[in-house]
């Protein structure tokens, strides 16, 4: 029977790694933008806990509500804009979770049709929800960006 309850809480630990990399893959998708049009931004804020903290250098949201809005604000000025993320390292406690991953990012303005390369570190914790694993912060560490791209967003960076 030990084998068996070994078996399973293994079987446990490698569905909870995959879920958390579900979400982060989740939240790519949805902070996307193809041919000028963002993806749903509705299910991407869904992805946080109901007290998740989005922290990523352009002022910080707290709740899906506050997520929602302030992605549509940060999603204007892109034609495409492509997340890609990298190097998951996830440690489950439970029914929490800490995780970094990188993200390499590629966007696109309609005046300029030449990508504009980005890279960030996330540092992430997650907690088990009714719903499954969520985002209860998401934190970045931006480590290269050009100045195109800090130039489109001047009015939001905080240092």
């Amino acid at each position: 029977m030990t084998d068996l309850r070994a078996i399973e809480a293994r079987l446990r630990t490698l569905q909870d790694l995959e879920d958390i990399k579900t979400l982060r893959h989740r939240y790519a998708y949805g902070a996307n933008i193809i041919d000028g049009k963002s993806g749903d931004l509705g299910a991407f804020a869904a992805l946080f806990a109901k007290d998740g903290i989005f922290d990523v250098g352009m002022g910080v949201a707290k709740g899906p509500s506050e997520i929602e809005q302030m992605m549509k604000a940060l999603t204007t000025q892109w034609k495409c804009a492509m997340h890609f993320m990298l190097n998951p390292l996830i440690e489950l406690a439970g029914d929490r979770a800490s995780g970094n991953f990188t993200g390499l990012f590629a966007f696109v303005s309609a005046e300029n049709p030449r990508p504009i390369w980005l890279c960030n570190i996330y540092s992430d914790t997650y907690v088990r929800t009714a719903e499954g694993w969520r985002f209860q912060s998401v934190h970045i560490k931006t480590t290269f960006s050009p100045p195109e791209f800090e130039a489109a967003y001047a009015g939001n960076l905080v240092d």
